[in-house]
C-alpha cells in the first residue's frame, strides 16, 4: 500500500473533532478503499466502530467471528501470514489478555503481521467494572519481542499510526484510551513513521514523558507547574516499544526529574519501559513514575472523576510532581 501516514492539519482537525472508535472505523475504510485486500476482523465488537461503508463495499474484507477473542487472533494472524493487511480491533482488556498465549505463539514465535486494536482501555470501560479495565494490556505486548506497542495521545495520531501500519505490515499493538479525544496535540499535522515522538513543550526542571491521551493532561500539568516556578516539558512517546532511546536521552538531559504519565500501571507500560533504559545509566536524573494504581477498579464511575481521583488529572500529576520535588530538597 502506497498510502503516506501523514495526516495534514485539516485532516487532523476533522479527526479530532470525533469519537475515537469512528477516526478509526473511517480510517480503515477509507485504507480499504484504496486496497481491496486489507481485512479487519471483529469479535462482535465491530458493530460500534463505524465500518459500514466498509462492510457494504468490501464484504470480503469483513470478518465476524462473534464473541470469540481468541480466534479473532488466531484467524486474523492466519490471513495476515498469507499476505492480507490484517486488523483486529476489540476490547483492549480482551484483545491483549485472552488472547494472549495466540499472540505469543502467533504474533511472537510465528511473526504474523497482524494489528492488533485495543480499544476503551482503563477508565473508559469504567461502567462494566474491573473485567473491561485494561491496565496490564502495553506490559503483556511490550513482552511480545517482535511486537511494535503504540498508544496515539489523539485521532490525527492513531489515523497515523493505522496508515503506517497498512502500509508496513508487522505485529503491532495499538491501544485507544478514551472515547473522545479532549484536545488535539498535532493540529499542524501528524506523521508516526517519523518516530512517534512529539515535543510538546520545553523545560528546563523537569522532564515529563507521557503516552496516550494522558498526554494533554501532562501538558496542562507543566502550565500549573510553571505558576510554581518549576519549568516542566512535555514529551509525547507514541511508540511505547520498541522505546526510541536517543530521543528519550535528549528530552531528559540535564533536568532535575524524569516523570512518565500514562493511564495504564507503571508496572511493564511506559513507566517500566522508560526505568530500563534509565537503570542502565550513571548520568540521568531520577524517575517518578505515574499511572493507574496496582488494584481492580470496582468500576460505576465517569473516566474523568475516576483519573482525579487516582491523582492522574492535570492538578493531580503537578501535586505529585511537586511533592517529590520537596522531598528531594529535604534529602
Amino acid at each position: 500500500m502506497s498510502r503516506s501516514s501523514y495526516v495534514d492539519a485539516r485532516e487532523a482537525m476533522r479527526l479530532c473533532s470525533l469519537p475515537s472508535n469512528q477516526a478509526l472505523g473511517e480510517t480503515l475504510t477509507s485504507l480499504a478503499d484504496e486496497d481491496e485486500d486489507l481485512t479487519v476482523v471483529v469479535s462482535d465488537y465491530g458493530r460500534r466502530l463505524f465500518l459500514d461503508g466498509l462492510v457494504e463495499r468490501h464484504p470480503e474484507g469483513f470478518v465476524q467471528v462473534g464473541i470469540a477473542e481468541q480466534d479473532q487472533v488466531s484467524i486474523g494472524a492466519a490471513l495476515a501470514l498469507e499476505g492480507f493487511p490484517v486488523f483486529a480491533p476489540c476490547y483492549a482488556s480482551f484483545v491483549a489478555s485472552r488472547s494472549f498465549d495466540q499472540i505469543r505463539v502467533n504474533l511472537g514465535m510465528m511473526g504474523a503481521p497482524l494489528v492488533l486494536v485495543g480499544l476503551s482501555a482503563r477508565y473508559d470501560s469504567a461502567d462494566l467494572g474491573a473485567s473491561h479495565c485494561a491496565t496490564e494490556d502495553v506490559a503483556l505486548m511490550r513482552s511480545v519481542p517482535t511486537a511494535t506497542v503504540i498508544t496515539p495521545a489523539d485521532n490525527a495520531e492513531l489515523a497515523s499510526a493505522i496508515r503506517w501500519l497498512a502500509a508496513h505490515p508487522r505485529p503491532a499493538y495499538v491501544r485507544i484510551t478514551g472515547s473522545t479525544t479532549e484536545t488535539c496535540l498535532h493540529a499542524s499535522g501528524c506523521d508516526v513513521s517519523a518516530g512517534g515522538v512529539t515535543q510538546l513543550r520545553e523545560g528546563s526542571d523537569v522532564a515529563l514523558v507521557a503516552c496516550g491521551q494522558l498526554a494533554a493532561a501532562a501538558l496542562e500539568a507543566a502550565d500549573i507547574l510553571e505558576t510554581t516556578d518549576v519549568s516542566a516539558s512535555v514529551t509525547e512517546m507514541a511508540i511505547v516499544s520498541p522505546l526510541r532511546e536517543n530521543e528519550l536521552l535528549h528530552a531528559i538531559r540535564g533536568k532535575r526529574l524524569v516523570v512518565t504519565v500514562e493511564e495504564h500501571g507503571v508496572v511493564g507500560g511506559l513507566g517500566s519501559a522508560v526505568a530500563e533504559v534509565l537503570s542502565a545509566r550513571d548520568d540521568v536524573p531520577p524517575l517518578l513514575a505515574l499511572g493507574t494504581p496496582r488494584s481492580y477498579l470496582d468500576g460505576g464511575d465517569v473516566r474523568q472523576a475516576l483519573l482525579t481521583n487516582d491523582g492522574l488529572d492535570p492538578w493531580g500529576i503537578a501535586s505529585h510532581i511537586l511533592e517529590r520535588l520537596e522531598r528531594s530538597k529535604k534529602r
